[in-house]
């Protein structure tokens, strides 16, 4: 007895032919498996997205000996393995154009009539549609022909060592010589969806594998000519402004780098002069205080009790105030035993002005003798002489 049509041929699928109406939105275009015919392709491993699909599509163009311009290629794969596809989907370009015209714009997708019948790892499925045989071999692989081609391509399938199916699903009246080409290879046919449970298998999906994914309408090529098209009038400024960021990325990295190299050569100057005249033995931890003990003990070893001060005192009560300042140190000299002179750097004249004031406050009588803009920089370039405030408390008593 004959059984149903599959749910596959039903709504939403709608057959093409030159005297179907458009689909609509919700329904998928069927065309004929056998003009749309599965290919498995040779491919290196390692190639990848349009370089893949150019070696296939060179492969392909060697082995059916055609044009480029008359042929039309997708690729087809099993769920989640989509960069490592080898089976490419082939039909006639003229004949795909007469699909894409009748179909329209609207359907869901433009598939060939294998691609809706369920399926599911481990299965092959076959029905019977007015005389064709349609077969799914697995999510990847399918085709639709006469019953006499039909079985010959299903035995040289089993004959070809490639893996058997544990089960044969056949959606239609059971066809005698199907089942005995399944019986000569010990494979079970079965007559419904919920007798494949019995072999531990997933119940078959009607496109539950990506199979929208392979709409015929789709062409990975053009895609991309349109994505590339719509990119490359911004490809100018954008690549201006890369270079304009990386230009000012580098004068950041100099500018740091000539910083960091004149404060590294301004420690090794002092700790090279504290060495020399102050901590000429042992490590130096901490300068100003290792300085201001080796004054101490100067003063000690000449006998001096009263408070006098002298230029290196001087140097010492300021440098404290220099460093919190920020200031930059290029010269100091002792323009007499009690008068210091001190040639520095800082950012600005205010900046000038406030370490005076600070230098005052903390004991110091400070003149400022020459104050300007240093040549080549923005930094302000000053000259201070440093000698000890007079006690004016202590002298009017």
């Amino acid at each position: 007895m004959k059984q149903p049509a599959p749910e596959s041929f039903g709504d939403p699928f709608v057959r093409l032919s030159e005297n179907t109406s458009a689909p609509t939105a919700q329904q998928i275009a069927l065309v004929p498996g056998a003009e749309v015919p599965v290919l498995a392709l040779d491919l290196p491993p390692g190639l990848r997205g349009q370089a893949r699909e150019q070696v296939a599509r060179r492969q392909l163009l060697d082995r059916v000996g055609l044009e480029a311009i008359n042929i039309e290629m997708r690729p087809i794969f099993m769920p989640r393995q989509g960069d490592a596809w080898s089976k490419v989907l082939v039909t006639d370009a003229a004949e795909l154009d007469k699909w894409k015209i009748i179909a329209g714009s609207q359907c869901r997708a433009l598939l060939p009539d294998y691609l809706a019948l369920p399926c599911t790892p481990g299965i092959w499925t076959v029905t019977n549609l007015d005389d064709v045989i349609v077969a799914r071999l697995g999510p990847d692989d399918g085709f639709s022909a006469i019953a006499e081609i039909a079985l010959t391509l299903l035995a040289k399938q089993l004959e070809g060592g490639a893996e058997k199916p544990k089960a044969i699903l056949c959606l239609d009246d059971e066809f005698s010589r199907l089942s005995t080409l399944a019986k000569e290879h010990d494979i079970p046919v079965v007559t419904s969806l919920d007798a494949v449970k019995d072999f531990d298998l997933p119940r078959p999906k009607i496109l539950g594998h990506g199979e929208l994914d392979f709409d015929l309408r789709r062409d990975p090529q053009v895609t991309r000519r349109r994505l590339r098209a719509t990119v490359l009038p911004w490809r100018w400024p954008l690549l201006f402004g890369i270079i304009a960021a990386g230009l000012w990325a580098a004068t950041q990295v100099i500018e740091t780098r000539r910083i960091t190299t004149q404060t590294a050569d301004l420690n090794n100057q002092t700790r090279a002069l504290v060495k020399t005249h102050f901590v000429p033995s042992g490590p130096l931890l901490d300068m100003r205080i290792q300085v201001t003990q080796a004054l101490a003990k100067l003063r000690g070893e000449t006998g001096s009790d009263g408070p006098q001060e002298n230029a290196f005192d001087l140097f010492a009560q300021a440098a404290g105030v220099l460093k919190d300042a920020g200031a930059i140190t290029e010269q100091v000299s002792a323009v007499s035993p009690q008068e210091l002179a001190v040639i520095l750097k800082l950012e600005s004249f205010a900046a000038v002005d406030k370490l005076a004031a600070t230098l005052r406050a903390s004991g110091l009588a400070t003149e400022i003798r020459e104050s300007r803009a240093s040549d080549g920089s923005s930094l302000v370039r000053t000259e201070l002489r440093l000698t000890q405030a007079l006690d004016t408390e202590g002298a009017s008593q």
